[in-house]
């Protein structure tokens, strides 16, 4: 099942409101207030992995970064995914950390 993520470009003092709220706190954590950032909402439900196949389409999609960073938020991230969001220099905000794999995170959903 294929997730398509939400792509925003968000000033930082509206980053806590375009956020679900049990990222709130984590994803203010070094944002300027001015700051002009790219948000990527991945899947965010209780039992969603994101996969790197996800965040690699979402990059895709995505024309040209915000100045102040990319911030790519979802329940949890495989080990791929995270390589991906740090070869695009993005910080992720996740709401759990877990040790997923594309694999273990595909064989989830058969």
């Amino acid at each position: 099942m294929a997730n398509k993520a939400t792509i925003r470009s968000v000033v930082g003092a509206r980053l806590r409101d375009s956020v679900p709220p049990p990222y709130r706190p984590e994803i203010v954590k070094g944002v300027r207030s001015d700051g002009q950032y790219t948000l990527i909402l991945c899947a965010h439900a209780e039992r969603d992995v994101v996969s790197s196949a996800e965040l690699e389409r979402a990059f895709r999609r995505l024309d040209v970064p915000a100045p102040d960073g990319i911030i790519v938020v979802g329940t949890v991230f495989t080990e791929e995914a995270k390589a991906l969001a740090t070869e695009h220099g993005a910080r992720i905000v996740a709401l759990r950390s877990a040790k997923w794999t594309d694999e273990s995170a595909r064989l989830r959903q058969l």
